[in-house]
């Protein structure tokens, strides 16, 4: 019988550091208090403070190597990230800030045999799963046929998959569960996820196990948690189309990191660079759905 876990775990407390240092964000409001609203903000900055290090014994160790593929967001890790604003959406901050994400978040928390983040710096910024054509440069799907990509031949591994809200944001079409059942290619939504799918399994075999999630809340370029594209789709048909995938395949696991996090449609403001791109807070609290499903793994 083929079985889908779905986790809804509750928000799980921070983890103890395992690094020298560690960024403290301070918030500097406009009427010097430490309870504020948010449109009183006026800037954040960050200061270094040390940490003890951990040791890897404190660690939830994983039978596992995991292989990290993300978009933008997961590209951020140990990069420079910018407070701009975007559309209707407004930022109360200013500055840049060095992105403590995913990665490092989880590297925190477990310890991997070994751990992989194709892509540029980390990740695909700006790459959708699906493509606008069967040879379209920004699919990831299509970045999976390439000889060259750089991904990583690791048997039995943990691969993460977290791409729909450029899907949303490309306007990819939909297509219908048929497509991925024919493999009929990254031109729809459904195609792609069985073509990349098929890509992973060469890389790890069979017994690969998928880590996928849903998108987080967004309002950027006019395109938010809530709208329809140009494809005549939202937020919440990709992740339906995801689901239906997995459901007739073993060993996928989903992160509802739009409903588990924390984070809302309100306050974005709080947690994102832009509408999107996480902040460290906003990292701290999106991480969290993902330790929980991971933990799960621990003796998989």
């Amino acid at each position: 019988m083929k079985k889908l876990f779905i986790l809804c775990p509750l928000l799980l407390a921070p983890c103890s550091l395992s690094v020298a240092y560690s960024q403290s964000m301070v918030v500097n409001t406009t009427a010097g208090t430490t309870s504020f609203p948010t449109s009183q903000v006026s800037s954040v900055t960050f200061s270094e403070e040390e940490v003890e290090p951990t040791g890897t014994t404190e660690k939830i160790q994983m039978k596992r190597s995991i292989v990290f593929l993300g978009h933008s967001i997961w590209r951020n890790d140990n990069y420079f990230v910018r407070y701009q604003n975007s559309g209707t959406f407004v930022t109360p901050f200013t500055g840049t800030f060095k992105g403590r994400g995913y990665q490092t978040l989880l590297g925190e928390v477990f310890s991997f045999p070994a751990t992989y983040s194709p892509g540029p710096d980390g990740g695909y910024s700006g790459y959708s799963l699906g493509g606008t054509s069967a040879t379209d440069s920004k699919s990831i799907a299509v970045v999976a046929g390439q000889a060259n990509n750089g991904w990583p031949s690791v048997q039995n591994a943990i691969w993460t998959i977290d791409f729909i809200t450029n899907d949303f944001k490309r306007n990819i079409p939909l297509g219908t569960f048929n497509d991925y059942k024919q493999a009929t290619g990254p031109a729809t939504f459904y195609g792609a996820v069985r073509q990349l799918y098929d890509k992973i399994k060469e890389l790890s075999g069979s017994d690969v196990i998928i880590v996928f999630s849903n998108a987080l809340k967004r309002n950027n370029s006019g395109y938010t948690s809530t709208s329809q594209n140009t494809a005549g789709c939202t937020l919440a048909d990709y992740e339906l189309a995801l689901l239906t995938c997995a459901a007739a395949n073993q060993n996928w696991y989903f992160v509802d990191q739009n409903r588990l996090s924390g984070i809302t449609d309100e306050n974005l403001p709080a947690v994102t660079a832009d509408g999107l791109h996480l902040n460290n807070l906003g990292y701290t609290m999106a991480v969290q759905p993902w330790i929980a499903v991971l933990r799960t793994l621990a003796d998989k």
